[in-house]
């Protein structure tokens, strides 16, 4: 699931960089025992109107990927679904680092396949399939792609001596009385501030069907507990001692599948540390007031669904991701839920917002729990 990967993805990417980068020449050998790169890369991947894809120079967009197979049998072609999509952005002109959910009951076209579910694009061709899809529904260029396993998010967590979260008396409920966190010894969350270890964790960030005052239910929930995750690994990792984090950070590498070789991941991280930054920025696709929800089991096979307007949320990924265009009101501007494509079928959907769409943000977070 998405939890059981993002998190070991942007400690990755982001952690080791801050502050560490003189210490990697210490490091070389392992890294170069670490990193194996896949043969499929996000360079050779056709892209239909390559040359209109939104890009800058200056700019790298690593697509991150965590499936229910993980980095396993890809190779094969036995992909899972995509539980999480992101995309994580640097940009070294404006030092900004930032990371973009996309939301994977978005109902979207995948290049020969017809429409279906975001999140089928990865079980159907992997890496190159995903990336074409976002591509052709967002408009937007990918450099570079990692997928993480299961066993580096428990690990990492695990590493830091885990992380502190609040949970509502729903949540701490739902997780001691479900196999959500899979070792039932684990099974004794409570309410209010505490300190969860890697399979609690991953359990928590899991939930979907529990309501949250802070950030709703279903996939808002659930990509709302993930991102409070994040951030409360990321400020946890920073407190951490330079030489335990490049550790953690090499030992994770077998958990990940990358199309990055040794020598581009230093470059990135030497880079990364000499910007300075320490703050992510967050955004969530599709951004509010853009879309229409499908009511569960309404249109087979997919069931609930997002009909989405691609060309607000396109502007929106052009503005955040490469800082072109203006800030304004995408939503609004754009034609918002009304311009969702839906596809021909208006009479079969409840067109209503889900509740609790706490919805996009285009700000930094610096708490513990998120936005």
């Amino acid at each position: 699931m998405f939890t059981k990967k993002f998190t070991v993805i942007i400690s990755f990417f982001l952690i080791i960089a801050i502050g560490i980068g003189g210490m990697l020449g210490y490091y070389d050998a392992r890294l170069e025992a670490a990193v194996t790169p896949k043969k499929q890369s996000m360079d050779k991947v056709k892209i239909k109107n390559e040359e209109d894809l939104t890009f800058d120079k200056d700019v790298v967009n690593i697509l991150l990927v965590g499936s229910d197979n993980g980095a396993q049998g890809s190779e094969k072609g036995d992909h899972g679904r995509s539980d999480s999509m992101m995309v994580a952005t640097i940009n070294f002109k404006t030092k900004e680092l930032k990371l973009t959910s996309f939301l994977r009951d978005m109902y979207v076209e995948i290049p020969g396949h017809g429409r279906n579910k975001l999140n089928a694009a990865y079980a159907f061709g992997g890496e190159a399939l995903l990336y074409q899809t976002l591509a052709q529904n967002f408009n937007i260029k990918i450099d570079k792609f990692c997928v993480v396993d299961l066993a580096a998010f428990e690990k990492v967590i695990n590493r830091i001596g885990g992380i502190e979260m609040t949970l509502e008396q729903r949540e701490a409920e739902y997780l001691n009385t479900t196999n959500y966190i899979s070792k039932k010894k684990y099974r004794n969350v409570k309410v209010g501030k505490q300190t969860l270890n890697g399979n609690q964790a991953l359990g928590y960030a899991r939930v979907r069907h529990v309501f949250s005052k802070k950030y709703g239910v279903e996939e808002f929930g659930r990509t709302g507990r993930q991102r409070a995750v994040m951030q409360a690994t990321f400020q946890k990792m920073l407190q951490q001692n330079p030489l335990d984090l490049v550790d953690i950070a090499i030992d994770a590498l077998g958990d990940v599948s990358t199309d990055m070789d040794a020598t581009y991941i230093k470059k990135l991280i030497l880079s990364v540390a000499q910007m300075g930054t320490t703050e992510i920025d967050q955004l969530r696709v599709p951004i509010e007031n853009t879309y229409k929800t499908a009511v569960a089991g309404s249109y087979p096979p997919c069931g609930y669904v997002f009909f989405v307007n691609f060309k607000a949320n396109q502007e929106a990924l052009k503005y955040f991701m490469f800082n072109k265009g203006k800030r304004q009101d995408f939503a609004k501007n754009y034609g918002g839920a009304d311009a969702a494509e839906t596809c021909g079928y208006p009479s079969k959907y409840d067109y209503n917002r889900s509740k609790g769409d706490s919805g996009n943000i285009f700000n930094s977070s610096n708490t513990t729990e998120g936005e």
